[in-house]
């Protein structure tokens, strides 16, 4: 859990400047918050996203405009999408005496059954903490560190009173998680990760592989056809599941899948069978390229 006291951050940056404009030096004075954070500029580039039909902006606290709201709407859509992140924002004025972190926690269960790889961004008024939960294959490729950064440039928009930049900065964070492989269930070491990521961007059709752990009564061949069309509207690409409850890999096209990895897939399924989830992949990459 990561989070600034707005009130904290606001006074930080005022007595920062104060030092500043006398000529004093903050070096050497020990406060943990002071020496973290970052006092240069911090760019940010708003990203230029289509519509979305979904709900992903629950504005209880009323902090944002009809043009505002859709444009962080938009772009948590593209992230659900595009990256397979369940993306939400929350904003509240009133935690009902929960935590923040347990608060944002109980929100991500309402809107998304608490299933998939998750980044809620939870604006909190009440106790002026804001969270930026995680969860699955989020939890795994954003740091502490880049939650940190963020959320400390992100609360300075908010006092600066630019809501909608601050919420877009941390969802931002989404774009830490990799585009063709999603571990929800954190299976992967991260150097792993990051090889399948390059592998598999190098392929000669568009692949997205899922790993998770079906614990419902749906169909591995159900899951990844939602899957394929959540991400692959067109019908284009190549979508695989990998379920290590049932240990085995599906995979689902609009399209013709290439005859190698039709040939390979005992191959790959008997790897997975054993457990053996890295080979599986690798012989997927195999087969693939």
């Amino acid at each position: 859990m990561i989070f600034l006291k707005k009130i904290f951050l606001s006074c930080f940056i005022i007595s920062l400047a104060c030092m500043m404009t006398a000529g004093c030096s903050s070096a050497g004075s020990g406060k943990q918050d002071a020496d973290t954070a970052e006092t240069t500029s911090q760019p940010f580039t708003e990203r230029a996203v289509s519509s979305t039909d979904g709900t992903y902006i629950y504005d209880k606290a009323g902090l944002l405009s009809t043009e505002d709201m859709k444009a962080c709407n938009d772009y948590a859509g593209w992230l659900y999408n595009n990256k397979l992140i369940n993306a939400a924002v929350v904003t509240v004025n009133d935690l009902e005496g929960r935590s923040p972190y347990d608060y944002a926690a109980e929100q991500f269960g309402e809107i998304y059954e608490g299933k998939g790889s998750g980044l809620l961004v939870l604006i909190n008024n009440d106790t002026n903490e804001d969270v930026v939960y995680r969860t699955g294959s989020c939890l795994a490729n954003i740091s502490d560190k880049a939650v940190y950064n963020a959320v400390y440039w992100s609360t300075k928009e908010i006092i600066g009173d630019s809501y909608r930049r601050g919420i877009m900065r941390l969802l931002q964070l989404g774009e830490l998680c990799p585009s063709h492989i999603i571990d929800n269930a954190q299976i992967f070491e991260y150097e792993n990760i990051s090889r399948f990521e390059k592998e598999l961007s190098g392929c000669k059709k568009d692949v997205t592989l899922i790993a998770t752990k079906n614990m419902s009564d749906t169909p591995d061949e159900d899951i990844v056809k939602e899957y394929h069309k959540r991400k692959y509207p067109s019908g284009s690409g190549i979508m695989l599941m990998l379920d290590t409850s049932s240990k085995k890999v599906v995979a689902y096209s609009g399209q013709k899948l290439p005859s190698g990895l039709d040939k390979g897939m005992k191959e790959i399924n008997s790897l997975a069978s054993k457990g053996d989830n890295a080979g599986a992949v690798n012989k997927l990459i195999e087969v693939l390229k």
